[in-house]
């Protein structure tokens, strides 16, 4: 066999190149998954063209560490070709795990490995968030051991050496000039589909991980022809010091300060709130103020629950935490001597609660639930110390609870004895999960949802029995809400964290707020609503937008618009108009607007509503960065 001492990329002995051309054709067949969601129709023309030679450019192109490392270790490793050997299988495998992980996660919510991924692998508490079941971690481990076994035997075969005469094809020239044709045919077709504004190119291209956009724009516009222009807006997202609140808040000191319950339940949308799957609190519901119209402040947990706290867009997220600032809310409570019982069957470290939400809260009144139970178990431990906790308290001081309920996160979790529904999903594999599959039989998954509400309803039951056995209702404001909804395929997706769409933001809320009487508000309110509510219920003074972008809850006058967050963008809802707006320093892309019914909306129409309500658009940039300093 050829020795490996060859110090240049003529001289790099056989078997490296057949190694590449093996390794591409396995990328080849793991990415052949990001051109079938980018090609939805195989026709000639520019858009085949286009994803045909993306397809074959980008394969090659993930694997260009493989090269580098491979050619240096040949370089500098004369003759110690065993190390070579163990470099190019391992990298190889795990940039290869790396694009079938990908794949997973862009087929199922629509976005690649990204910071948000990435905060979920790298922080405790995040992947334990997911709920994977036994049957997941088993078929992780042999998707792992299928990848590296067949690129150890890649590994073997290229060794023998006998699949091509890669010196006779002068194989860096062969690959060099294919790679550049492929990458100048796929640079040309998005520049091209960009001038025209062609829909299936540019929006085909979001399914490839790492795609970079081509555009000739300004030499379209030198050569006399003018591109299609798009209205559209950006936002460049600040992270300066923070100024919160804008000024002092003062508070009225004859305040009898309410106690406040805040019960919230993971990925809880609104049409879960009815008298089957959640027959407690819809009976609750009915005695006191429900929200038909009430919206999540993001379609995250980050976002949702910030909104919740802070009364500000979930985009101040990443500044608040690195600065430890807590909210004006808990500061105020711990300022009039609360009581406090903290509770999730999460963890307060993923999110990060820790550092924002309940950042300067003694660590004692935080509790999480133990990471061995199921989260079904771990939401009736905790609802069992918050009834004792109500029963324990000292009732010569007011008090605060906090529970966050994890049943209906994914994968929705509950006892069997208690299933509303019989016809549901077992034990749930993420790895066998895709788009394709939930479309055709969504039913089940959907139907293990409603027994997890259902189960979270159960210990919802128990806390109104105990609050109207302590006689509490009378000085308590109950909160009941879920941090954001979910989406059973309705339009294209499973989850959250991938759109705006009514499915994963609308959420249900049931406020008693003590002497108010029942009722049902139709007016749109969010969870920036409820943080000015309760500020302002313990006696904040002034005008609320010094320390809050939300309204008094209670108000019924129809606002013009909304703002939710997620990791990357906005969306400004009014009462005609979806429109999402990226951050730049997230490297997003802008989406097409939408009616309130998540429709697309003809292109002519959203240009005028967008120009129409273009004040909106503009003022809820100015207030991402309103509570920062200049």
């Amino acid at each position: 066999m050829q020795r490996i001492n060859s110090t240049s990329w003529s001289k790099c002995p056989a078997w490296f190149y057949s190694f590449l051309l093996l390794t591409w054709l396995h990328m080849l067949s793991l990415t052949y998954g990001f051109f079938a969601l980018g090609l939805t129709q195989f026709t000639p023309g520019l858009n085949t063209l286009f994803h045909v030679s993306t397809w074959l450019f980008y394969s090659f192109f993930y694997l260009l560490p493989v090269c580098l490392l491979g050619y240096l270790s040949i370089r500098f490793a004369g003759r110690h070709h065993l190390l070579t050997l163990a470099l190019v299988w391992l990298s190889s495998s795990l940039i290869l795990l790396a694009i079938q992980t990908d794949h997973m996660i862009y087929d199922l919510y629509s976005f690649h490995i990204n910071r948000f991924v990435l905060n979920l692998l790298l922080t405790p508490g995040g992947i334990s968030s997911l709920g994977s079941s036994d049957a997941t971690y088993i078929s992780t481990v042999l998707i792992v051991l299928r990848i590296m076994v067949l690129q150890l035997a890649i590994v073997v075969l290229s060794r023998l050496g006998g699949f091509f005469c890669a010196q006779q094809l002068k194989p860096v020239r062969w690959i060099f000039g294919v790679s550049v044709c492929l990458f100048l045919i796929q640079g040309v077709a998005y520049g091209i589909s960009d001038i025209q504004q062609y829909g299936p190119v540019l929006d085909g291209s979001k399914a490839y991980p790492l795609f970079r956009r081509v555009r000739f724009r300004s030499l379209a516009r030198s050569l006399g022809y003018t591109p299609v222009t798009v209205q559209k807006q950006e936002l460049t997202l600040e992270e300066g010091n923070i100024s919160y609140p804008l000024a002092p808040v003062s508070f009225q000191n004859e305040v009898t300060p309410p106690n406040i319950i805040m019960l919230v339940a993971e990925s809880l949308r609104w049409d879960q709130l009815d008298s089957t799957i959640m027959p407690n609190t819809w009976q609750f519901s009915n005695n006191n103020v429900r929200f038909a119209k009430h919206y999540s402040s993001g379609n995250g947990t980050r976002e949702g629950l910030f909104g919740l706290f802070y009364g500000l867009y979930g985009s101040y997220w990443d500044s608040f935490m690195h600065a430890r600032q807590s909210p004006l809310l808990m500061d105020r409570v711990q300022a009039l001597d609360y009581q406090l019982d903290i509770r999730t069957s999460a963890t307060f470290t993923y999110p990060e609660f820790d550092k924002t939400l309940f950042a300067n809260v003694p660590p004692a009144v935080m509790t999480t639930a133990d990471d061995n139970l199921s989260p079904w178990q771990r939401d009736q431990f905790n609802t069992d110390g918050l009834l004792q906790f109500l029963e324990q308290r000292n009732t010569s001081q007011p008090f605060m609870t906090f529970m966050f309920f994890e049943s209906t996160h994914a994968a929705y979790s509950f006892p069997e004895e208690h299933a509303l529904y019989a016809d549901y999903q077992g034990d749930m594999d993420y790895t066998r999960v895709s788009k394709a599959a939930l479309a055709e039989n969504i039913t089940p998954l959907f139907n293990r949802y409603h027994n997890a509400a259902y189960w979270v309803d159960v210990q919802l039951g128990r806390i109104y029995a105990k609050l109207a056995e302590e006689n509490l209702l009378d000085n308590t404001i109950v909160i009941v809400t879920g941090d954001h909804g979910e989406e059973f395929m309705e339009h294209g997706a499973w989850g959250h964290n991938s759109s705006f769409v009514e499915e994963q933001t609308h959420v249900p809320l049931v406020m008693h707020v003590p002497h108010s009487q029942p009722q049902v508000i139709d007016a749109t309110t969010t969870h920036l609503d409820i943080a000015t509510t309760l500020l302002q219920e313990l006696g904040a003074q002034g005008k609320p937008e010094v320390f809050s972008l939300g309204h008094p809850i209670l108000a019924t006058a129809q606002r013009p618009y909304i703002v939710l967050s997620d990791w990357h963008s906005i969306s400004v809802q009014t009462p005609s108009l979806k429109y999402r707006i990226p951050y730049l320093t997230s490297g997003g892309d802008s989406w097409k607007a939408t009616d309130e019914t998540d429709e697309l909306l003809p292109e002519s129409d959203a240009t005028f509503l967008v120009s129409q309500q273009q004040h909106h658009l503009l003022q809820a940039i100015t207030n991402t960065s309103l509570f920062y300093t200049e």
